[in-house]
């Protein structure tokens, strides 16, 4: 008997495995599987190369195959030869009769196939001793994917599971075949486990270039279509067809993200090394990360005294138009002291001393915090700090202190394709009163952000710094739609949330430095609408 010990592997790698084996051995490619299991081909080619398979598309899978889930969990060589039994043949025939069905003529070093199907056999070790010979060279087992010198019915294969767990163990975990390593299609590398270090920049695979380039053109098709077809499978029922989007939104928005990315330059990693800070804290502990949420409101006795129309204004897309952020791209690394982002083109979060606010006309670009001190910010409430501190916007407080910070490299253009399509396609809705379109829209970029971060309704991507990063965006946006009203002559009476902004004064014909209308009113994303009208009377005296 041989000690041969197997190389410990997880579970959710023997899956993978095992999909990938019986793919091969079946002749069937992803997008088959895809439509046994009710999966997108994209979740599928996720499940195999990023974010884990569940335990019910376990059963799913192990049911396409005619097989059974723990047989699937056992292993790719169980796992066949389950398939193979279930077919009342050996694997070795199984692939033999394949191979010989696709092409015109048996190959010459084939042997004849039986007259009769063979025994279900459980180890490939039993085959005849005449059917295994010697290769001159060693080729790839077709169960476990690691040299053999040996084939079976003219085919490589090792004898016996032994034989492919020696392999395994003198492959080692550095030399085993990659789950990706044959499927380019997606263009992604195995994901590290959350928290854990990535691999060194020099040893991590370079990203698949892809051939064809799919922009914001291919994202409005792929919108349309998605609204097309749900319509059709519930027979023109806009509420059961609107119901399905949306409960499809988040798999519809990974889908969308990988679709605007396959031409892009960089890889985007689902699971990257994340520094503590990042980590979801437990319930009873807020985010070390401070947002700047403003919730903001102004003391009646810094306002005009008189009578006054509060015009209760409301932001439109504003998660929508925030996807376009300086977002890191890839593992976050620490620094110590100051550091210029801008110029180095980097993003992610700082650890400041901000300066003091003593304005009562705006709200703090911190937005409603209770405590004074040191405090970990995003990039974008960082920039909107230095702006505030800067001569064009009147030196309103002092640059903060920066301490030490966790950075990337970053680009504001990596959600852009993306971004420009659901916006396409909601301005569409809005001009043809589909509502069924503008929801849908909508769930898409409201729930992408909401999950992104860590979230079990969406496993597919785990980026809390891009969530972070991306709400911090759509509050800074708002805080500068405040000061630019308050630069115009506007009186800014509350700012709250992410789209809502009260003002006292004629904003519809308020311009800009540019000689632009500040708030143009519509539904577009670079407009407002007017949402509610109050009167106030501020008496100075009482």
């Amino acid at each position: 008997m041989t000690n041969t010990q197997k190389t410990p592997t997880s579970t959710l790698e023997v899956l993978r495995g095992s999909v990938k084996a019986l793919l091969t051995l079946a002749g069937q490619t992803q997008n088959e599987l895809a439509d046994g299991i009710d999966l997108s081909p994209y979740a599928v080619s996720r499940r195999q190369s990023q974010s884990p398979w569940s335990f019910d598309e376990a059963d799913a899978i192990a049911r396409h195959f005619g097989i059974t889930t723990l047989m699937l969990l056992t292993g790719a060589e169980a796992a066949c030869e389950a398939y193979a039994s279930s077919r009342g043949i050996s694997v070795t025939r199984l692939v033999a009769d394949r191979t010989e069905s696709t092409v015109e003529e048996p190959s010459t070093t084939a042997p004849a196939a039986a007259a009769s199907p063979e025994p279900p056999s459980s180890e490939p070790a039993t085959a005849a001793a005449e059917d295994v010979t010697q290769l001159s060279a060693p080729a790839l087992c077709v169960l476990c994917q690691l040299p053999a010198t040996t084939a079976l019915e003219g085919f490589p294969q090792h004898v016996s599971a032994d034989e492919c767990a020696a392999a395994a163990h003198a492959a080692g975990p550095h030399d085993q075949p990659s789950e990706t390593s044959g499927d380019q299609e997606t263009g992604h590398r195995e994901p590290a486990p959350p928290h854990a270090p990535d691999p060194s920049p020099r040893s991590r695979p370079a990203r698949p270039r892809q051939e064809r380039s799919d922009t914001k053109d291919a994202a409005v098709a792929f919108l349309r279509r998605n609204i097309h077809d749900a319509l059709e499978q519930h027979d023109g029922d806009l509420d059961a067809a609107q119901a399905f989007l949306v409960r499809k939104a988040i798999p519809h928005a990974m889908e969308l993200l990988d679709l605007t990315r396959r031409s892009g330059r960089y890889n985007i990693v689902a699971y990257p090394y994340l520094p503590d800070l990042l980590r979801k804290p437990t319930k009873d502990k807020p985010d070390q990360i401070w947002e700047a949420r403003p919730k903001w409101s102004r003391s009646w006795e810094s306002l005009p005294p008189g009578t006054h129309t509060v015009d209760e204004l409301d932001i439109n897309g504003a998660y929508l138009s925030a996807l376009k952020a300086h977002l890191p791209l890839g593992e976050l690394t620490h620094s110590e002291g100051p550091i210029d982002t801008i110029k180095l083109k980097r993003s992610g979060f700082h650890y400041v001393t901000p300066g003091e606010w003593k304005h009562e006309h705006l709200p703090n670009p911190l937005g409603a915090r209770d405590e004074d001190g040191p405090l970990w910010i995003g990039e974008p409430t960082l920039r909107q700090l230095n702006r505030a501190a800067s001569e064009k916007y009147g030196r309103l407080c002092e640059p903060p202190q920066i301490h030490e910070s966790w950075t990337s490299g970053s680009t504001e253009h990596l959600l852009e394709y993306a971004r420009a399509a659901l916006a396409e396609v909601r301005a569409e809705a809005i001009a043809n009163d589909d509502k069924l379109a503008e929801e849908y829209v909508k769930a898409m970029y409201s729930k992408l952000v909401a999950t992104m971060g860590d979230s079990n309704y969406n496993r597919d991507l785990h980026r809390p710094d891009w969530t972070h990063i991306i709400r911090s965006t759509a509050f800074s946006n708002l805080w500068e739609k405040a000061f630019k009203a308050n630069a115009a002559g506007l009186h800014v009476v509350r700012v709250s949330g992410t789209d809502e902004l009260h003002l006292i004064g004629d904003w519809r014909s308020a311009v800009g430095p540019n000689g632009r209308l500040l708030f143009p009113e519509g539904r577009g994303l670079t407009e407002v609408k007017l949402k509610n009208q109050r009167t106030i009377t501020t008496d100075p005296e009482a």
